[in-house]
């Protein structure tokens, strides 16, 4: 049940680029910025984060929270990134 969607899309994004700039060289690969590598099961899988930011006002002061968002399911093919019991 593995998905390798980010390789992939990664991968088709860098060939947009260089279709986009034909006379360039790829200097660096087109890569998701906010991925994070969980390991498991003596197995690690790169998965897409999903960073969030709020504010609270506390008295005077604004004070920022932020935190990570980790999907349960691929955002493009849809496939199961954990097994039920949330083991990858």
């Amino acid at each position: 049940m593995n998905c390798d969607c980010i390789e992939r899309i990664e991968r088709l994004l860098t060939e947009k680029m260089q279709e986009k700039f034909p006379d360039g060289e790829v200097a660096e690969m087109v890569q998701f910025q906010n991925k994070t590598l969980i390991f498991a099961d003596n197995e690690s899988k790169l998965i897409l984060s999903n960073p969030t930011i709020g504010r609270v006002r506390i008295k005077k002061s604004i004070r920022k929270y932020e935190t990570q968002m980790l999907p349960k399911f691929c955002p493009y093919c849809g496939k199961p990134l954990f097994n039920e019991g949330g083991e990858k």
